[in-house]
């Protein structure tokens, strides 16, 4: 494996070669921790608020080492409330211990005004789903069951594959 520290010390300009270092070394932690295959996340089954995993395990790489999950596998429970007519995420993770985590966004009123939670650097992004309130109440993480008819979440299973910055900006 290439080590960016050893790449950038043959810059000859040390000034310059932390100026790349700094540039670079985002990028270099997040290609360590990459989904290599989809999860095909799916409610765990009518009237649930539980997200899983499809049919075929998923594969990744968290913090440079092979880690996978097994079909059907529980994700981590949501947690956090998404007010009727807002848009928000819930974002799946796992370390490399094989622990999941799931954390929310920051909701928007459209989609495109959505912000994505802090993702740590030694976590593996599996995927997310995306929430949208349109009934009668809010999505109370879980509580609200992903199909229910009242509220109306308007679930959206995103399988992530790559390395995703889900917050550079620029």
């Amino acid at each position: 494996m290439i080590k960016l520290v050893n790449e950038v010390a043959a810059i000859a300009d040390k000034r310059d070669g932390q100026a790349v270092y700094n540039i670079l070394e985002g990028v270099y932690k997040r290609l360590k921790s990459v989904s290599l295959s989809d999860a095909g996340l799916v409610i765990k089954a009518g009237g649930s608020a539980v997200v899983k995993t499809g049919a075929a395990a998923w594969y990744g790489l968290v913090n440079g080492k092979l880690v996978t999950k097994a079909a059907a596998t529980d994700m981590a429970a949501l947690s956090g409330t998404v007010v009727n007519a807002t848009f928000n995420v819930f974002v799946f993770t796992v370390n490399s211990a094989g622990t999941l985590v799931t954390t929310m966004g920051t909701a928007g009123a459209s989609l495109a005004t959505v912000k994505f939670p802090k993702i740590d650097d030694s976590h593996c992004v599996i995927g997310f789903v995306i929430i949208n309130p349109t009934g009668t109440g809010n999505f109370v993480g879980g509580t609200t069951a992903l199909d229910d008819a009242t509220v109306v979440p308007n679930a959206v299973y995103i399988d992530d594959t790559g390395a995703v910055a889900y917050n550079a900006e620029i």
